[in-house]
């Protein structure tokens, strides 16, 4: 046995038999794959295109046909089972995308160890757009109603309009930006609401995809207690120099909104709290006078609060007006009659001061004397008459009174229901024939004739330009 071993040959025959042995184990393993090493298939369907690379502050990708592919891939089935779905990516490179349609190819991102078999489709036509962008004013549309009694004004967006950036086909489908903003039982006004807009097409429809810049605004609505508009009266104090008249008052504003409760403002009819200084003018010409407002007790805003008065005066000038009816005034619902008996003539002539114009234009018929009897007893009575002149007119005697001899009866034959304006003097005339005719205004706007409220007042002209007198 030595000898064989320590034989030269014999030596590399063995070795030469165990060299094979080992190639033949090394082959044998690479050459029979285990299970877990088989090579297999999937697909797998609606994986979403990725697109990229597209100047999106220049261009809009506004169309493609389709934006999901069928992919079908092979590897290892361990690979196949261990790889996520999110891990396989279908990329659309719009880098060198132009303007307008074109088809471009895909490209696949899949996990490592894997391959693509078929991708379906395997490009895409898309149609790239420019952005444009336009400038529109900001709408704010209130919801719900302010808490009860409460008005709702003014709403103001900061700031007022907007940028909107889209494609050139849409941007004029763009017809308001909008925004909405909550005001259900508020009793004080929003300020500072931050609002989201949103860009509407004329169906008014959400236009998606709009770009806003800003996107959201602010925004303040005036929410304000309950208000009355009502007209003015002007009052003066202060008397004007020896020998010049108004020929013309105009204010800036003819009406001015009171703001307070339902019940205060239910009782106001008028706003004559507003004391013009004649004393202010020193010579005939126009001025114009600043007067401050103040809310009356019990309200709580007047707005405006300050107006102008533009003041025209001219020297004083004096007309007779002849032939003025005496008109009897009856308030009583008793039956009596009244008749005048002087002056028979049931008329009188006055010599009136004012302006050159206002009294040039003067009637017999702006001007009222009314006699009142509606508290007098049966008998014949000496009546001081009410005098109505129209504004800025004035009386020259005013200080002397006008009387009429006026004298009273009962009227048995009358029904109880005639009223004294509309009813029969026993004569078979109507009163207000024999009254003489009201007229229908006793000034015109420019000179601010008005009837007056109750009778009995006294008006000094230098003092207070009125229009009513009572002697």
């Amino acid at each position: 046995m030595n000898k064989w071993i320590n034989n030269n040959n014999f030596a590399k025959i063995l070795a030469l038999a165990v060299s094979f042995l080992l190639w033949s184990m090394v082959h044998w393993n690479n050459d029979t794959p285990t299970p877990t090493g088989k090579i297999d298939t999937r697909i797998i369907e609606n994986v979403k295109v990725q697109p990229y690379g597209l100047d999106e502050k220049k261009y809009i990708l506004s169309a493609m046909d389709t934006d999901r592919v069928r992919i079908e891939i092979k590897g290892k089935k361990t690979d196949l089972l261990t790889a996520f779905s999110g891990e396989y990516k279908i990329k659309l490179d719009l880098s060198n995308a132009k303007v307008g349609t074109s088809t471009l190819p895909l490209s696949v991102d899949i996990p490592k160890g894997l391959e693509i078999v078929n991708i379906q489709p395997s490009a895409v036509t898309v149609n790239i757009e420019e952005r444009n962008t336009a400038t529109f004013p900001v709408t704010i549309m209130t919801k719900g109603t302010p808490a009860e009694g409460y008005q709702l004004g003014k709403v103001t967006p900061q700031p007022a309009t907007v940028k909107v950036t889209l494609p050139e086909s849409e941007l004029r489908e763009v017809a308001k930006v909008q925004g909405t903003v909550t005001i259900d039982g508020e009793d004080s006004s929003v300020k500072e609401k931050r609002i989201k807009l949103v860009a509407y097409d004329k169906k008014g429809q959400e236009i998606e995809g709009a770009v806003l810049d800003p996107s959201s605004v602010t925004a303040e609505v005036i929410i304000s207690p309950p208000y009355k508009e009502v007209p003015i009266e002007l009052q003066y104090t202060g008397k004007l120099p020896e020998g010049l008249v108004i020929s013309k008052a105009q204010s800036n504003v003819s009406r001015i909104k009171l703001y307070g409760s339902q019940e205060a403002l239910a009782g106001v009819k008028s706003y004559s709290d507003i004391n013009v200084d004649l004393s202010q003018i020193t010579q005939a010409g126009t001025i114009v006078l600043h007067v401050d407002l103040t809310a009356p007790s019990g309200f709580e805003k007047i707005e405006p609060s300050s107006l102008q008065v533009e003041i025209t005066t001219v020297s004083n000038s004096q007309r007779v007006i002849n032939d003025i009816p005496i008109t009897i005034k009856n308030d009583d619902s008793s039956n009596l009659q009244a008749d005048i008996i002087t002056p028979a003539s049931r008329v009188m002539s006055l010599t009136l001061n004012g302006a050159p114009g206002l009294l040039n234009s003067l009637t017999k018929d702006d001007i009222q004397l009314i006699a009142s009897v509606g508290n007098l007893k049966p008998g014949t009575h000496e009546v001081t008459l009410q005098v109505v002149l129209p504004r800025y007119i004035s009386r020259v005697d005013q200080g002397s009174p006008l009387t009429a001899t006026v004298e009273v009866k009962e009227n048995p034959t009358a029904p109880t229901t005639t009223t004294p304006e509309t009813g029969t003097d026993g004569k078979g005339k109507d009163k207000n024939q024999n009254q003489g005719s009201h007229p229908p205004g006793t000034g015109t706007e420019e000179n601010g004739g008005t009837t007056p409220d109750e009778p009995g007042s006294t008006q000094d002209p230098s003092n207070d330009p009125g229009d009513t007198e009572t002697n």
